[in-house]
């Protein structure tokens, strides 16, 4: 076994629980695949939804003259987003992005076309709608821009009302403050769903490493796999590592500077992986990397990854033993099960090439 050489400060740090593991998917690693079907029809079914209504709308008396055929046009639009929904995948978080940045624009545009300013101000209550979406499946941020753009077009519609003296100015102001609170009350949402992510990613993340434990890790596949374009063939691929004379570490100088070797080699293989596997720590010393795609893509991408890991040096002067394996998935496979089965094989083959490094 090398000789554990002295850590910099930065290598015995513990990573928190919160920060994002590499290859995770934002809003999906506690859901399955049913549940995110269902989500999916219900959102294309209120976008669905929305365009009828624009539809409906455009030919009453709420428009007039080319705005309605304005109208018209953005109500279309619903359409063949809603059909995205129905039969796309579940977009990723840029996409999330768009769709509500999409959704507002849509709203604001249909609300401030039309002839009769008081209407529009019942309209505003299509906005909750979105909120809930984008409080459940968008970061904070984007989520805040959407509340405040929707509080700005209500209030210029609010006050186009004023100005339209088609009512008194306590009448628009007690409206408005009831749509107000209506497109606004998911917010309450807010603080019980960011607990509830919070606790779940503590569940999925290896709190000494920051990557995922095992149960993350087959939650982030499956989430990939839901993301991933259908293509054919498609195929999971698994790195397994294991650092070598770990044992040997914490007999000599304690957990403490076992754990620091942990951390030290979690930070290579976050770094190698650079953002194109999902990373894990499966528990002790054993690591792992899993990418779903093209078998052309990840064979490449394979044998960089294990070529720079068998050749890297950690800080503690320590290398890793690793294995590889790839098998085939498809339309009907269980994607977890496939998971499993992957890193079982390159498991094995780490431990063949572990015993020919440190024979017996």
């Amino acid at each position: 076994m090398c000789a554990v050489r002295p850590f910099i400060s930065a290598s015995g740090r513990r990573v928190s629980s919160q920060q994002r593991a590499d290859g995770s998917v934002a809003g999906l690693l506690d859901l399955d695949a049913t549940r995110t079907r269902v989500i999916r029809l219900l959102v294309g079914s209120g976008t669905l939804s929305i365009g009828l209504i624009g539809l409906l709308s455009a030919p009453s008396e709420e428009y007039s003259g080319w705005r309605v055929h304005a109208v018209v046009a953005i109500s279309l639009t619903a359409f063949p987003v809603a059909l995205r929904w129905f039969f796309g995948r579940w977009p990723g978080p840029r996409l999330l992005t768009a769709f509500i940045v999409y959704s507002d624009v849509s709203i604001a545009a249909g609300l401030l076309l039309k002839d009769t300013t008081m209407t529009a101000i019942g309209g505003t209550v299509l906005f909750a709608v979105i909120t809930t979406l984008a409080v459940v499946a968008v970061p904070l941020l984007p989520c805040l821009v959407h509340i405040v753009f929707a509080t700005g077009v209500l209030a210029v519609v609010a006050v186009l009302t004023v100005h339209a003296d088609v009512a008194s100015g306590w009448v628009v102001a007690a409206h408005s403050m009831t749509m107000l609170l209506m497109f606004a009350s998911p917010l309450i949402l807010m603080v019980y769903v960011s607990e509830l992510r919070s606790r779940a990613r503590e569940s999925l993340v290896d709190p000494l490493t920051g990557l995922h434990n095992s149960r993350g890790l087959f939650a982030a596949v499956a989430a990939t796999a839901m993301t991933t374009p259908d293509v054919e063939p498609k195929v999971i691929c698994a790195v397994a590592a294991d650092v070598d004379g770990m044992k040997g570490v914490n007999d000599s100088y304690g957990h403490h500077t076992g754990d620091a070797v942990l951390v030290d080699v979690a930070q290579h293989m976050r770094a190698l992986a650079a953002n194109r596997w999902i990373v894990a720590r499966l528990g002790g010393d054993e690591f792992a990397c899993i990418a779903v795609g093209r078998p052309a893509d990840l064979a490449d991408r394979t044998a960089e990854l294990v070529e720079r890991l068998g050749r890297a040096r950690m800080l503690s002067g320590l290398t890793v033993s690793v294995g590889s394996a790839v098998v085939p998935v498809d339309a009907d496979s269980d994607v977890r099960q496939s998971a499993h089965d992957v890193l079982r094989i390159a498991d094995s083959e780490m431990y063949r090439a572990k015993r020919s490094r440190w024979p017996a």
